[in-house]
């Protein structure tokens, strides 16, 4: 199957559609089939940002979809920049995440205001009032990608948060409760993610982290990518308390290199007592 083919076609069918609904001004393909830097593979989905005079109705429904293909199912999610968007399957399993936004934000974008996810390429492919003229199409270089600065206090937030949560997910191996356990060391993963890509800055200089962990061989050292292979567990409490000290041991290397670089305090106490804690009493089992 023409995979790409058929996103093709999905987007002809989008875009012959809002040619005949007034109140969508704009719309713009963000994400991999819109990028110039690590473009779409056949596994990509579609992703349309929509400007509308009536974002509430977009939200609120999905029959308007069935003016576009043959949905098998949709829902309403966010992401992870705080949009509202809705996620559609349609048939032959493709994928679409509509962002719904409202028409005063073109205004913003005609100040000067440009959305964050244009930051890695944008291409316009409906503009009824000439709103997006003054950005350049497909070109994600106008925008920075410089990473943010991390202060002290975000810092702070992370650590006592992970070795919070390291302690928790420590009882509920112990309790056997290893759904509850790995619920919570998604938690913790997510932590070591934030404190990866700040390592990854302070320490080796990257400047270009992408979201969610995406094309990590890139950014990460080898030696971090090295210790990843330990830190997610089997469905057993061995394997769990592997994963976690294995988590828990990264997290301390890196954070530790971070807090250096950046001439922060890394909180050695609290780290210490939670270590001793968790090996403690996985020594007993």
């Amino acid at each position: 199957m023409d995979v790409n083919g058929s996103y093709k076609e999905l987007e002809s069918d989008f875009i012959h559609w809002i040619d005949t609904v007034d109140d969508i001004r704009a719309a713009v393909i963000v994400g991999s089939r819109a990028r110039l830097d690590h473009p779409a593979d056949e596994w990509s989905d579609l992703d349309i940002v929509i400007f509308t005079s009536r974002s509430d109705f977009y939200i609120g429904n999905d029959a308007w979809l069935k003016e576009i293909g043959n949905p098998w199912t949709s829902f309403v999610s966010t992401t992870s920049g705080g949009d509202v968007e809705r996620l559609v399957l349609f048939s032959g399993g493709l994928q679409a995440d509509f962002v719904i936004k409202s028409d005063t934000e073109l205004i913003k974008i005609q100040e000067g205001s440009i959305p964050e996810g244009f930051n890695r390429g944008f291409r316009i492919i409906v503009d009824k009032d000439s709103c997006l003229a003054q950005i350049t199409d497909g070109k994600p270089e106008v925008l920075s990608i410089n990473p943010k600065p991390v202060h002290n206090e975000e810092f702070l937030q992370v650590v006592n948060m992970f070795w919070f949560a390291s302690m928790y997910v420590a009882k509920q191996i112990l309790r056997n409760e290893l759904w509850i356990a790995k619920t919570r060391d998604t938690d913790m993963k997510q932590l070591l993610l934030k404190m990866m890509e700040w390592h990854a800055v302070a320490v080796y200089h990257k400047q270009d982290i992408w979201h969610a962990g995406k094309f990590m061989r890139e950014w990460v050292e080898a030696d971090v990518m090295d210790q990843l292979d330990r830190v997610f567990g089997r469905f057993n409490q061995e394997d769990s308390w592997t994963a976690l000290i294995s988590t828990m041991n990264l997290f301390r290397d890196i954070s530790l290199e971070t807090a250096e670089k950046l001439n922060i305090d890394y909180p050695d106490e609290l780290d210490l007592r939670v270590t001793a804690w968790v090996t403690g009493v996985q020594e007993q089992q």
